[in-house]
């Protein structure tokens, strides 16, 4: 007989409702027509009116506080936790055999996964999914598309203030970075899509060379900044060596250390985002832009 698909959940807990990303979610199971538990740990102004406007129930959690990460979990069918798997891992055991639930991870752990950080991410996946073998992994590419995401957006404003932009290594490793509204729809469809593989890859819809995406966030920047290849070896231990001291970077070595490193993911199963590159930089751009005129 064939395999009955799976009760969509009636309620969802999004952990991390305070993010953008988590805010994203929130409106796409509000859409579909699901409850939500909109968890974020940090209170700011507007937050709950905002988390309240989309149709959510907006709750003040900290993940690591059990008691009331399982009060929140009885409320609820299912869950998304938006902050990184070492972050909300401690949540993972506290799931019902029947509850669904996707946790972040990222793509990095192939790649590098001798880093520290990435070692981490790693056994936490692994612990994950032996406390809940019916949670779902994905390991997100470079996310951006938002002003703070870390990535993308550090870049573009150094576009626009830097004659010249250095471009660690040859420029030739590939990157497939992630808009996170794809990211939130890859998440959703996940959990409720029937159980399949424990861990699921989300990128972008094609590879570029880091030079390319150099030359594209100039672009969608305004920007005309000379790009110079820099060689990473020579640049990696003046970083390790200022970070020692305790001068904060924007750049850490890690990541320099990563340059030379092709992280466009291969292999089938793949979930790729439908927002171009060219797309997401502009739309960026223009928030980025946005934020500038407010103040």
């Amino acid at each position: 007989m064939p395999m009955k698909p799976p009760t969509p959940p009636s309620s969802v807990l999004v952990v991390g409702a305070g993010g953008v990303l988590g805010q994203e979610i929130v409106r796409l199971l509000r859409a579909k027509g699901f409850g939500v538990l909109a968890a974020y740990r940090t209170q700011r102004a507007g937050l709950n009116r905002a988390l309240s406007e989309m149709g959510a129930e907006p709750l003040q959690l900290d993940v690591n506080d059990i008691a009331a990460t399982r009060q929140a979990l009885s409320q609820v069918k299912a869950a998304i936790f938006t902050p990184i798997l070492t972050v909300v891992q401690t949540a993972a055991p506290l799931l019902g055999k029947d509850q669904s639930a996707v946790f972040l991870s990222s793509n990095n752990v192939t790649i590098d996964p001798k880093d520290a950080v990435y070692a981490a991410l790693l056994r936490a996946e692994a612990a994950v999914l032996v406390q809940a073998p019916q949670a779902r992994i994905v390991r997100p590419t470079m996310i951006y598309g938002y002003p703070g995401d870390g990535n993308l957006s550090k870049l573009m404003a150094a576009m626009g203030r830097m004659p010249i932009m250095p471009l660690p290594g040859n420029g030739i490793a590939l990157q497939q970075p992630i808009f996170y509204a794809d990211l939130a729809r890859a998440a959703v469809n996940i959990l409720l899509a029937p159980p399949g593989q424990p861990i699921t890859i989300v990128a972008g819809p094609k590879p570029v060379s880091q030079r390319q995406l150099y030359q594209l966030t100039a672009a969608a920047a305004g920007a005309r900044p000379f790009i110079m290849s820099l060689p990473v070896s020579v640049f990696t231990p003046v970083l390790s060596l200022l970070e020692r001291i305790g001068l904060g970077l924007s750049v850490k070595s890690a990541q320099l250390r990563r340059a030379g490193l092709d992280k466009a993911p291969k292999g089938a199963g793949i979930v790729r985002g439908e927002t171009s590159l060219e797309v997401g930089l502009s739309r960026l751009a223009a928030r980025l832009n946005d934020r500038s005129h407010d103040g």
